[in-house]
This record gives C-alpha cells, structure tokens and sequence, in this order.
C-alpha cells in the first residue's frame, strides 16, 4: 500500500507565482518524506483550480527524484490525443521513467464550454483518447479510425521509457465510466469524496470489467488528508477548511453519494470525517486507510492535505512531515 500527494490549489489561493511555488515546496517533501507520487489536477473554470496540469508536473519531476510525477485528474477529452501522448512521454523521458497518467471523463460543462470542445459526446471522446494514447505509447507506428479522431501512420518520438507506456488510470464514478477503466485503464481513481461503501460498491463493478478485459484491478483513491497530534486538534486547526471543501465540492456535483441533501449548507463535518476522509492522530490516520484497503479494496491512496482555502504551508509541511514520520513506516 503505497500513499502519494496530489495538488489542487488555484488562484483563489492567492498570488499564483507564490502558489505555485509552494506546491513545488511541498513536492520536494514528498520525495524526501517517502511518498510514492506528487501528481497534479486541473480545472479550466474554477478559482479553486489551475487550468492546466501537465506543466507543473514538468517542474515537480525537475525538482524530484523519486516520486511518480503527472495528473489525477487531467480532463482527457480536452486534449488532442497525439499531443497528449507526446507530452507524456517526454515526461516520462525527462523524469526517469516516473510518469504516471490518471484521466478523467469531466463532469462540469464549464470545463469544455471554455475551450470550445463538446461536453455531450465527452464519452466517447474520452474513450478514443484513451485508446490512442495507448497506441501511440506501445507501437512504433498507429493509424486509428474512430468516430472523433482520423490518424494515419503516426509515431510519436520519444516512445516512455517502458515498452507499455506510461501508466495510464482512469477516474469514473458513473457505472458507464468505471466500466471504461476496467476495460481501457491500468487502474481506477476514485473522486475524493466517495464515502467508503460506494467506492467498496463501485469496485465491484470496475473490477469485473477489468478481469473481464484481462487486466489486473487496481484502485487508488484520492482522500483528504489531516494528521495532527490529536483528532480534537486535528478538527479545530482543520475542520472549517474540511467543511468549506466538501460544501464547493457538493456544488459542482462531485459528492454523488449523499442522499437526502439537496443543499451544501445541510452538508455536516461528521458525515464526513467518519468514511471520507484521513483525519486525526497518526494511528488513526493508519487505522482508516488499512480500512479503505480491507473493506474497500483499495490498493493505493493519494493524499490531498491542501485546499485552496487552507491550511496555509507551513501547517501542510508539518502535516506531511508527521504523516511522512509516523504513518508511512506503519502501512
């Protein structure tokens, strides 16, 4: 069972330069505090998030040397396929061979509107990138004839390092998209707020997918992350951060599991803490993610311990520092 960092702040956090900076901070600490990843996301239209995620994975591998460097989530159909797989690849190249792709399907029309590409048919594009990133990664030339995409005796230089590419883990929630990642992907991601029934529920579903295309399962779930000396602490330094995050997250549709709440203002922290989130003293922090592995069948956990809205850095270096001391040597 392996944990890595994954970086969400956006310009609402402040000053983008400092920002960004800060993210850098916090990567090389990952590497040195023996997380397995430090990978980044994207948004195109949300103050919460930057637009773009495969550049800042570029300066984190140039500032590593360790840890897996890349996206979870990048938002697959916005991408020109070919593109896509020759950024990766150099990545992958430039790193070492530490490369480590999770896409997504998206979910918020505002995403596509901004960059002009169609949100109804997002599916099926997602499902042609997918498919051409694999090819243009494992083959040294490809042509694909899809219903959005037209390719003809393509190659794409440098190949990744490893003859299978760089590894490619699709995020999903709907039946429709975790079928996808079983049949497409080598592995499934998990949104950050799925309660532990629905992704130990959703994992039945990927993983019968998967073995049914002949691949092994493999999940990875994003979680919020907040270790502190106690969980009394842990609540008070961070638990107005934890609710604010879950309340925006609510809004833009990512919490699909909350029945009966039709409001974000009727969102509570306690729904919250007990099966969402990695929260409280190191044991405890140890105690949830073995359950997450036991009942949910994850195998892998990337940690999310800053928002835009906090905690400010140096509350997040002392987090991972603590997470990094006494929770990885447990798992």
């Amino acid at each position: 069972m392996s944990v890595g960092v994954l970086f969400t702040q956006g310009t609402v956090s402040g000053d983008p330069h400092i920002v960004l900076s800060e993210m850098l901070e916090q990567a090389e600490a990952a590497d040195r505090l023996g997380f397995c990843a430090a990978l980044t996301t994207e948004h195109t239209r949300s103050p919460e998030y930057f637009g773009s995620a495969l550049p800042l994975a570029f300066a984190i591998a140039a500032r590593t040397e360790r840890v897996r460097v890349g996206t979870a989530i990048a938002i697959g159909p916005l991408y020109n396929p070919v593109r896509l797989a020759q950024d990766a690849a150099m990545l992958d190249q430039l790193s070492g061979g530490r490369a480590w792709l999770g896409l997504g399907a998206g979910y918020t029309p505002e995403d596509f509107a901004c960059v002009g590409v169609g949100f109804d048919d997002r599916a099926q594009r997602f499902d042609e990138v997918v498919r051409i990133v694999r090819a243009a990664h494992t083959r040294e030339t490809f042509t694909f004839h899809g219903d959005l995409h037209t390719l003809d005796d393509v190659a794409v230089q440098p190949r990744p390092v490893a003859p299978e590419g760089v590894p490619l883990h699709l995020g999903a929630w709907t039946p429709g998209g975790l079928r996808r990642a079983g049949r497409l992907g080598d592995g499934w991601i998990t949104n950050a707020l799925m309660a532990l029934p629905t992704i130990a529920a959703a994992g039945e579903t990927y993983r019968a997918a998967a073995r049914a295309a002949g691949r092994t399962p493999h999940v990875t779930a994003i979680r919020f992350c907040w270790p502190y000396t106690s969980r009394d602490e842990a609540l008070s330094h961070f638990g107005d951060t934890a609710l604010a995050m879950a309340r925006t997250l609510f809004d833009y549709g990512a919490i699909v599991d909350l029945p009966g709440v039709t409001s974000s203002d009727e969102i509570t922290l306690d729904a919250f803490v007990a099966d969402r989130f990695v929260f409280g003293t190191p044991d405890e922090c140890v105690e949830t993610l073995r359950r997450f592995r036991d009942d949910a069948g994850v195998d892998d956990f990337l940690t999310i311990f800053r928002y835009p809205t906090g905690p400010d850095q140096a509350s997040v270096l002392e987090a991972m520092d603590l997470f990094g001391r006494e929770v990885l040597p447990a798992l």
